[in-house]
């Protein structure tokens, strides 16, 4: 399912409030496609449209949700998106394979302890990685960031990666999931983490951003190689944008429940209480390299090793 919503208004936002402030005229493309998830993740793109940074930089945007990174991946290497918001390890992974040319324009989110989490029912009796062997864990789509994160806890506990199975569930679907036994285990992110202790006991059983997976780059944002060098000013005037808005993610809880409510139905009020992680305001390829030598590492990287610096596209001023 994928919902569309436009926004070239200023709403909170001054144009021309910011050095780097430009006109409709000065850009190659006044006017951007951009794809996201309900997730938490994704919300300094609502920050954006809401406090007029997207329009302080010329900039008119059209936000789709979509129901998976991959989907909208798929919508951006067949030109119905111009940019969109992608966990790292789908994006490596296709352009591996060759499945898209693309280029990394700014960073998304960072994953912190307890950001992103496998969660069980008390019941499941799991309590550590050895448990895991032979039980049934959601991992969102397969093969993505929240799959390989399974993979390394189980292999950094000298157990073989696939000693569990993996069974793509939706975020939102993952509580009733665990509910009706479909799996035993489902790695949630907020607001889902909340969600389902609330509503079904759920809790965090085992951390998977730690030890050496610590600070791991979890999503960023893509657009077509082509797109890049055809809209070089178009591009840098989103990264602006957007590291207004993931400096005010990041700082700002108040900020975020100004528009999480509507993109992931938490209540406002709720918002201070979860556990998110931090949100960048630059690209940096020593930490995406990361993310590549994890996925090589648990057998996940097809081909030859990709070097993230040739695979960015270096964050404006």
């Amino acid at each position: 399912m994928m919902l569309s919503v436009s926004s070239c208004g200023l709403l909170n936002g001054t144009p021309g409030s910011d050095s780097h402030s430009a006109s409709q005229g000065d850009l190659e493309k006044s006017r951007i496609t951009i794809g996201i998830l309900a997730t938490v993740d994704n919300a300094p793109v609502r920050l954006a449209e809401k406090r007029g940074f997207f329009a302080q930089e010329g900039l008119g945007v059209e936000v789709k949700v979509y129901g998976s990174g991959p989907e909208a991946l798929t919508a951006v290497g067949g030109g119905s998106l111009d940019i969109c918001l992608i966990n790292y390890v789908s994006f490596f992974h296709a352009a591996a394979n060759r499945s898209v040319d693309g280029r990394i324009v700014f960073d998304a989110y960072q994953g912190t302890q307890d950001s992103l989490v496998l969660v069980a029912k008390p019941e499941s009796n799991i309590r550590e990685p050895k448990d895991l062997a032979g039980k049934k864990v959601s991992v969102h789509a397969s093969g993505n960031i929240n799959e390989l994160l399974v993979r390394e806890l189980l292999r950094n506990n000298g157990l073989e990666p696939g000693a569990a199975a993996y069974v793509p569930v939706k975020f939102p679907d993952i509580q009733a999931a665990l509910g009706s036994g479909q799996i035993q285990a489902g790695v949630l992110v907020e607001p889902y983490i909340s969600r389902a202790a609330q509503e079904l006991g759920a809790k965090p059983v085992l951390p998977l951003i730690t030890g050496p997976t610590a600070d791991m780059p979890l999503s960023g944002y893509v657009a077509q190689t082509q797109f890049t060098q055809d809209n070089p000013k178009t591009v840098a005037a989103f990264q602006r944008a957007m590291k207004k808005a993931n400096q005010l993610a990041d700082t700002d809880r108040r900020a975020l429940a100004e528009v999480l409510p509507d993109l992931t139905k938490v209540p406002a009020e709720s918002v201070p209480s979860l556990s998110l992680g931090r949100f960048p305001t630059s690209l940096d390829p020593a930490r995406l390299q990361r993310v590549i030598a994890l996925m090589r590492a648990n057998g996940a990287m097809p081909g030859k090793d990709l070097s993230a610096d040739q695979l960015i596209v270096p964050t404006a001023g």
